[in-house]
C-alpha cells in the first residue's frame, strides 16, 4: 500500500476513551493523598494539597471561560504554582498551551494567534499588548517570570461538578519550530499522555518512592514523563530551577542533594555533566534510571557516564513531539563499548512502525527509508494548519487510521532494532530542540542589511549540532555580529539563535538560482 493523501473523513484519527489527565491527580490524591507531589526549592506539596489547589484555580479558570475547547496560555517558568496551574486548567477540560516566558514576543503572539488564546495563566508579559491582541482574559500574574503566584485563587471555592473531557480530546498544544518561519502547534491527546505515562511508569516500574527530575520546559514533550508518569505512580516531581538547568556543576550538585532516581533529559545536558560537573564528586547513588532523548547521545560521552554511573540503567527513548515517544531502546554495557550510535530501538506498546520509500511503499529488510508512525500517542495535527496535518498523516499502511510522516530516514538491524540515519528534510536537533533552519532564515532577512541568508547545521560531539548562518550583505550595508545577534534574540528563542556567523560575500547557487545548500555545508 502506498502513501496517498487521506480524504475529508481521514484527516483526523479517531479518538477513544476520551478522559482528563486530571483523574491522574485525582487517583494519586486517593491512593497516596499525604505523599509529597511536588518538591521544589525548599517548599512542597503533598497530593491532597496539590488537588486543592488546583481544584480552587479551575473555579477562577471556568469563571473566566475555561472550558472544553477553550485554550489556556501556561507562561510559567519552573514552580510549585505552574504544576497547580498545569492540572487546574485539565480540570476545567481545556487545553494548555505551554509558553516560555522569555521568548520573543512576536513568537508569543503567533502561537496566541494559532492556539486561539482566550486565557492567559502566569508570568507577566507585555499584557496590554497581548490582550489588546488576543483578547484575553488574565487570570494571574507575577512581577517577574522568577515570582510566579496565583494568590487570586486560593480563596476560591473548589469547582464541583464531574470532570469534563477535553474537546476532542487535546490535553494540550505544544508548538515547534516551522519550516515556513511561524511555529507550528501539535495537537497532543488526552490519550497520548495517557498510554504514554502508563507505559512509561510501567516499563521504569516507578514507586511512590521515586524522585523524578523534571529538566526539560514544559513546552518541550520530555516534560509530559516527568509529569503524568510521576503523578500516576504517586511519585515525587522535582522540578530544577531555571538559574541551575544550564549550569553542569550545579546540575550535579541538585541531582545529588534532592536524591533524584530518575532523570530524563536530551543528551547534551547529560554530556555537560560528564564534562563539566565533577560528577565523582558528588553522591549520585540514589539515582536508579537515565533516560535521555531528542538528540543523538555521543558515544564517547555514554561510556563514560555509564562508567561513573554503572548502577543506574541506560534508556535511550526516540519519538518527535508528534508521537511523544514511540519507541525505546535499554542501554547495554555492549553498547557503551562500541563505537556505532544506538539503536532507536523498537515500538512501545500498541505502537506500529513501518519504514517506506519515495514511493511510499515498505522497503526490504536491508532497506532504508522514512519512518511512519501509529499508535495511541499519535496526534490529531497542527492547530490552525489543516494543510500541514493532511500533508504529514496519512493513512496507515495496515489500513487502520492514521500514520504519522516523521521525516526521520531508519532501518531495522538485523536484530529488528531499528536505527537512526538521519533527516529527509532539513529539520535538526540541537541541544536537543527540533529546529527548522528556515525559522531562522526568515528572521534573518528581516534585518535590513542582509540580502541571502542561509542557516546550517555543523556536528557537534556535544550537542548534536552547532548552527552556523552564512549571510551576505546588502550593497553599502553592514551590521556587527552583536547586531545580528540581538536582531535574532527580539524574534527567534534563545535557543535557535546561532552559534556561530560567516559573513560572505556570495552563497553557492544550484542551477535553478536556489542557494546550493549541500556545497555550503561541503565547504565548512
Amino acid at each position: 500500500m502506498s502513501i496517498s493523501s487521506p480524504d475529508r473523513a481521514l484527516q483526523t484519527p479517531i479518538v477513544s476513551s476520551i478522559s482528563n489527565i486530571f483523574v491522574l491527580l485525582v487517583d494519586a490524591a486517593r491512593a497516596h493523598g499525604d505523599g509529597v507531589a511536588v518538591d521544589f526549592q525548599g517548599g512542597t506539596l503533598r497530593y491532597n494539597q496539590l488537588i486543592e489547589r488546583a481544584e480552587r484555580m479551575a473555579t477562577t479558570l471556568r469563571a473566566a471561560g475555561a472550558q472544553p475547547g477553550a485554550r489556556v496560555a501556561h507562561a510559567f517558568t519552573k514552580s510549585i504554582d505552574a504544576l497547580v496551574a498545569l492540572f487546574a486548567i485539565a480540570r476545567t477540560g481545556a487545553a494548555y498551551v505551554p509558553i516560555d516566558p522569555a521568548w520573543p514576543t512576536d513568537r508569543i503572539m503567533a502561537v496566541c494567534e494559532d492556539a486561539g488564546i482566550a486565557i492567559w495563566t502566569g508570568s507577566k508579559l507585555p499584557a496590554t499588548e497581548i490582550a489588546s491582541i488576543m483578547r484575553a482574559t488574565f487570570v494571574s500574574q507575577a512581577a517577574d517570570s522568577d515570582a510566579v503566584t496565583i494568590e487570586a485563587s486560593i480563596d476560591a471555592p473548589r469547582i464541583n461538578g464531574v470532570i469534563p473531557a477535553p474537546e476532542r480530546g487535546i490535553a494540550n498544544l505544544l508548538f515547534t519550530s516551522g519550516s515556513t518561519g511561524r511555529p507550528k502547534g501539535v495537537e497532543i491527546t488526552t490519550l497520548s499522555l495517557d498510554h504514554f505515562s502508563k507505559w512509561g511508569a510501567d516499563y521504569f516500574g516507578l514507586t511512590p518512592s521515586d524522585r523524578v527530575a523534571n529538566h526539560a520546559p514544559y513546552n518541550f514533550d520530555l516534560s509530559t514523563f516527568d509529569i503524568f508518569s510521576a503523578v500516576r505512580t504517586g511519585a515525587t516531581m522535582c522540578p530544577v530551577p531555571e538559574r541551575v538547568r544550564m549550569f553542569p556543576y550545579q546540575l550535579a550538585t541538585f541531582v545529588a542533594q534532592e536524591r533524584i532516581s530518575v532523570w530524563y533529559s536530551v543528551p547534551s545536558a547529560l554530556v555537560m555533566m560528564q564534562l563539566r560537573g565533577q560528577l565523582p564528586e558528588h553522591d549520585l547513588s540514589a539515582l536508579r534510571h537515565v533516560i535521555f532523548a531528542g538528540e543523538v547521545m555521543p558515544m564517547p560521552a555514554l561510556k563514560s557516564l555509564m562508567a561513573m554511573l554503572s548502577h543506574a540503567t541506560w534508556t535511550n527513548l526516540y519519538g518527535p513531539t508528534e508521537t511523544n515517544v514511540c519507541t525505546y531502546y535499554s542501554v547495554n554495557n555492549k553498547d557503551a563499548l562500541a563505537e556505532s550510535p544506538l539503536p532507536i530501538g523498537r515500538p512501545i506498546s500498541e505502537t506500529r512502525v513501518w519504514i517506506v520509500g519515495p514511493d511510499g511503499l515498505e522497503v526490504g529488510v536491508e532497506g532504508s527509508g522514512e519512518l511512519l508512525v501509529a499508535g495511541p500517542t499519535l496526534t490529531t495535527g497542527y492547530a490552525n494548519d489543516a494543510d500541514l496535518t493532511r500533508e504529514r498523516l496519512v493513512p496507515a499502511l495496515n489500513g487502520v487510521g492514521l500514520a504519522y510522516r516523521t521525516g526521520d530516514r531508519v532501518r531495522r538491524r538485523d536484530d529488528g532494532e531499528l536505527m537512526f540515519e538521519g533527516r529527509i528534510d532539513r529539520m535538526v536537533k540541537c541541544r536537543g530542540h527540533r529546529i527548522e533552519p528556515g525559522e531562522i532564515e526568515t528572521a534573518l532577512f528581516g534585518h535590513p542589511s542582509i540580502r541571502e541568508a542561509a542557516v546550517i547545521a555543523i556536528p557537534d560531539p556535544i550537542f548534536g549540532n552547532r548552527l552556523r548562518a552564512c549571510v551576505v550583505f546588502r550593497d553599502g550595508a553592514t551590521a556587527t555580529q552583536a547586531d545580528l545577534i540581538a536582531h535574532c534574540r527580539a524574534n527567534v528563542p534563545a535557543y535557535m539563535i546561532p552559534d556561530e556567523w560567516d559573513i560572505r560575500d556570495a552563497l553557492p547557487q544550484t542551477d535553478r538560482g536556489k542557494v546550493d545548500l549541500r556545497a555550503l555545508a561541503a565547504s565548512e
